[in-house]
C-alpha cells in the first residue's frame, strides 16, 4: 500500500524505528479490520492528548525550582514545599505520560538487535513479548496500584518524610492512572504487532 512502507534510505534513530508507526495522525491500512483500525486510532488518540496536556506539568516543577533558589540564595529563605511539589509533580509526570511514551517507541529497549529483523519477525516478538510479559505485569501492577491508592486516599495520607506534610494520595491514585493508561495502549501496541505480524508491514 503506498505511503505504508518506510523509506530505507534514511537512516532509522532507535525512536524513529517505532516512531515510524505511532501515533493518532498516522493512517491506518485499508486492509486493517475496521474494529482494530478504531481501536487503535481511539486509543492513541487519548495517549497522545493525555501526554500533551501532563507535559505542561513540566512548567509549576520549573516554577518552583526557580523560586526555591532565588528564595535560597538571595533572601535566605528556602521554602518547605519546594522540593516536595517538585518530586511530587515529577512522579505524576513520569505515570502520567509512560502510555504517550510506549507509543512513540520512547522505552528502553534492544533495537540494536530489533532493527536487523523482518517486519514479520519484529511483529511476532512484540507480540509475543506485549502478550506474555508486558500485558500481565501491567495487570498486576494496576491491581496493586489501585489498591495502594485507595488505601492513601480513605486515610488522607500524608508525606511522613517531609516537614511540610503535603497530601500524598494524588500521586499514588496518578500512579495507578498511569498504569491503567499503559494496560490500554498495550492493547493498541498488540494489535500493531499482529498486523506486522501477519501482514509484513506496520501499520502507518
Amino acid at each position: 500500500m503506498a505511503g505504508n512502507e518506510p523509506d530505507d534510505t534514511v537512516p532509522i534513530g532507535d525512536e524513529l524505528l517505532a516512531e515510524r508507526r505511532a501515533g493518532p495522525g498516522k493512517r491506518m491500512p485499508d486492509d486493517m479490520h475496521p474494529v482494530a483500525r478504531a481501536t487503535i486510532h481511539t486509543i492513541d488518540t487519548i495517549s497522545e492528548w493525555v501526554g500533551r496536556v501532563v507535559a505542561l506539568l513540566v512548567v509549576p516543577i520549573i516554577l518552583a525550582m526557580v523560586y526555591e533558589v532565588i528564595a535560597r540564595k538571595f533572601f535566605i529563605a528556602p521554602t518547605l514545599w519546594a522540593f516536595d511539589i517538585s518530586r511530587m509533580l515529577y512522579g505524576m509526570s513520569f505515570m502520567l505520560g509512560a502510555a504517550y511514551a510506549l507509543m512513540h517507541g520512547l522505552h528502553i529497549r534492544a533495537d540494536f538487535l530489533y532493527r536487523n529483523f523482518e517486519v514479520r519477525t519484529q511483529g511476532r516478538v512484540d507480540l509475543v513479548l506485549y502478550i506474555v510479559l508486558f500485558m500481565p505485569a501491567m495487570i498486576f501492577l494496576l491491581i496493586a496500584g489501585y489498591e495502594f491508592a485507595l488505601k492513601s486516599v480513605l486515610q488522607g495520607e500524608r508525606a511522613g518524610d517531609s516537614t511540610w506534610a503535603p497530601v500524598v494520595w494524588p500521586v499514588k491514585v496518578a500512579l495507578a492512572v498511569g498504569v491503567a493508561l499503559l494496560l490500554v495502549q498495550g492493547v493498541s501496541e498488540i494489535l500493531k504487532s499482529w498486523y506486522a505480524a501477519t501482514r509484513g508491514r506496520w501499520p502507518s
